[in-house]
């Protein structure tokens, strides 16, 4: 049986500006009237069926030709598509946390589709030339060591001892790839910085 275990890690608590609340409030808001605007929409589109089905409501539904309510159906269909996606857009466009590492939600995206592909038959020496050759792993590499940086400025030791176990690990699968050139040039900084303190 796998025992759980609580995580270790700290939180801190930030005061953040009163805008960003806001902005996080209605970006919430906005994503959940696009989740539930095909509810609203259906059930539109099922109220008008069923009033010109039984011949009632105004008579611009009643007396509807098959045409008339099939061109009602469409408009209400475009009218939740076009609110839909102007209500995602302006959700975007005020997140304050869409750059706060949404990027790596869509390289995971990718990463499973490069599986998928390898297991559909991709060739493989090339999948592994272009993990060697797009540098991904010392990026990463490079990405949680600025992380850790950002830790130890605050003075959080222990997210930054997790996050160089990390980088170790990372850099060891760079090693084995036969390439580290970014890794060399982080130490040679960090071992400059240390002369020069």
């Amino acid at each position: 049986m796998t025992e759980m275990t609580a995580s270790t890690r700290k939180t801190t608590t930030r005061i953040e500006p009163r805008n960003v609340i806001v902005r996080r409030f209605v970006t919430r808001t906005l994503r959940r009237i696009a989740d539930v605007s095909d509810v609203f929409f259906t059930s539109g589109l099922l109220a008008l069926a069923g009033m010109w089905f039984a011949h009632a409501g105004p008579a611009w539904i009643a007396q509807a030709t098959d045409w008339q309510m099939i061109g009602y159906g469409v408009i209400l269909y475009g009218t939740n598509r076009l609110l839909e996606d102007t209500v995602e857009s302006i959700a975007d466009l005020l997140d304050p946390d869409r750059f706060d590492g949404d990027i790596f939600f869509e390289m995971t995206e990718s990463l499973r589709q490069l599986r998928a592909d390898i297991e559909n038959g991709a060739d493989t020496d090339d999948v592994l030339d272009s993990l060697v050759a797009s540098c991904v792993i010392e990026e990463l590499s490079g990405t949680v060591r600025g992380i850790s940086q950002q830790f130890a400025a605050r003075g959080d030791e222990d997210e930054v001892q997790r996050l160089m176990a990390v980088v170790l690990h990372l850099r060891n699968a760079d090693s084995n790839l036969g390439y580290g050139t970014l890794n060399a040039e982080l130490d040679a900084v960090d071992h400059s910085t240390a002369e020069a303190s």
